[in-house]
């Protein structure tokens, strides 16, 4: 069931008798931008860590327990052109609780409290509560910056994405972090509960009707006028090879490829098929040819950035072998690019990719994952028609995506060696 609860905000009610659960995704959409993923990072943290009702870390801890152990979490991600925060929580399904006791309504009591009341004192956040949750998003952020791997793709992203969404770091920018203050927290809150788009998916066994009759009472959303655009197309402006030294003890290399097939083409599934022959399984050609035949890395790998048009290639080797292993990602994109693809590894590849699908169906997170995508897309693409369409993907299809992708940036961290005599 897919319902409009308000303007701009949709549930979608997933009915599966396979979990033991229900689980609901709030997911709040708005533009992507640097300032946004900063502020927006942070009001995900501080939203699940207390509210007014429940102000300490105990009382929220308390509140959970009584409703048998149920989860919260949020997290920020990115869908090209938008910045989502998603509001998570799972909680027993009623049926496998013998007492006599209203989990449901005291659940989404719980969640409203977390949306709607949050920990704010004469328009501005608990000053302990921000700084807390600041501390703690400034340490994440420098973390990442620390992984020589993680660094190097976000400065690949950086220079490949300049003046665009993949340039713009998930969790935002430690230069805005540190300028943010607890009052400036408010308009970034009242912005993403009155302005967002809201996608709502609720998966398990319940009464359908009842519960989204329940929820419609309990999350009352205003309406809005929101749908934020999604993919684009990552612009194919060669911009060349960037080299940066550290004191690490490996180099690392991340490649960017602008794909020219957007997530709603219908040769992406071709293109799906084609990460999965490049770079994405064991039996893929920078796997065999760099990994097992060369010996020049302990991984490689490629992936797509789906929503930005992007396929990423990231490995890392010792310093001598930089130019070696770029020929040999180069030589693996261009045989392809010239059709030398064996029957056996696309066949071997497809059905990898639809047992993966497959899969998909046994677990909770990804129904809902899979199902977000088809509504921040406006689109129904059951899982069983994406297998029927990645298996019906040809030689010629891969082939003719793999001629599509240009090359945008290459970024090098490369290995202080004296620093590890």
């Amino acid at each position: 069931m897919i319902k409009t609860i308000a303007e701009g905000v949709t549930l979608n009610y997933i009915q599966s008798k396979k979990f033991k659960d229900i689980c609901i995704s709030i997911n709040f959409i708005n533009k992507n931008e640097e300032k946004k993923a900063t502020e927006r990072s942070l009001l995900a943290m501080m939203l699940v860590d207390r509210c007014a009702r429940y102000d300490t870390k105990k009382k929220m801890n308390e509140v959970c327990d009584h409703l048998y152990g149920c989860t919260l979490g949020s997290r920020t991600v990115t869908y090209g052109k938008a910045h989502c925060v998603e509001i998570r929580s799972k909680i027993i399904n009623p049926l496998y609780i013998h007492e006599n006791h209203n989990i449901l309504n005291d659940w989404l009591n719980f969640i409203s409290d977390i949306l709607f009341q949050p920990l704010m004192k004469h328009e501005s956040f608990d000053a302990d509560l921000f700084q807390e949750n600041k501390n703690i998003l400034m340490s994440k952020i420098k973390r990442k910056e620390d992984d020589a791997q993680s660094y190097t793709i976000m400065k690949a992203f950086e220079i490949a994405g300049k003046d665009q969404p993949l340039s713009i770091r998930v969790r935002g920018s430690k230069e805005l972090l540190e300028q943010l203050q607890a009052e400036d927290m408010v308009s970034c809150y009242h912005s993403m509960m009155k302005e967002d788009q809201i996608e709502i998916i609720v998966c398990g066994d319940l009464d359908e009707n009842a519960f989204v009759k329940l929820i419609t009472q309990k999350l009352s959303f205003s309406d809005r006028k929101a749908c934020y655009e999604t993919y684009y197309l990552l612009k194919s402006q060669e911009c060349g090879i960037s080299r940066e030294e550290k004191n690490q003890p490996q180099t690392n290399i991340a490649m960017v490829y602008a794909t020219n097939v957007t997530v709603k083409d219908a040769d992406y599934p071709a293109l799906k098929v084609a990460n999965g022959i490049l770079g994405q399984l064991p039996s893929s050609y920078l796997f065999q040819v760099v990994r097992e035949q060369n010996s020049l890395c302990y991984s490689i790998s490629s992936n797509l950035i789906s929503y930005d048009g992007a396929c990423l290639i990231s490995t890392g080797i010792e310093e001598e072998n930089i130019d070696k292993t770029l020929r040999l990602i180069q030589e693996q994109i261009q045989r392809c690019k010239q059709g030398d693809i064996s029957d056996e590894l696309l066949e071997t590849t497809k059905k990898m990719l639809v047992g993966a699908l497959m899969n998909s169906l046994d677990e909770m997170s990804s129904i809902i994952g899979y199902q977000l995508g088809n509504s921040i897309l406006k689109r129904k693409y059951p899982i069983e028609e994406n297998i029927q369409a990645v298996s019906a993907v040809t030689k010629d299809d891969v082939v003719k995506v793999f001629q599509k992708m240009t090359h945008v940036a290459t970024f090098i961290c490369a290995s202080k060696e004296k620093a590890y005599e």
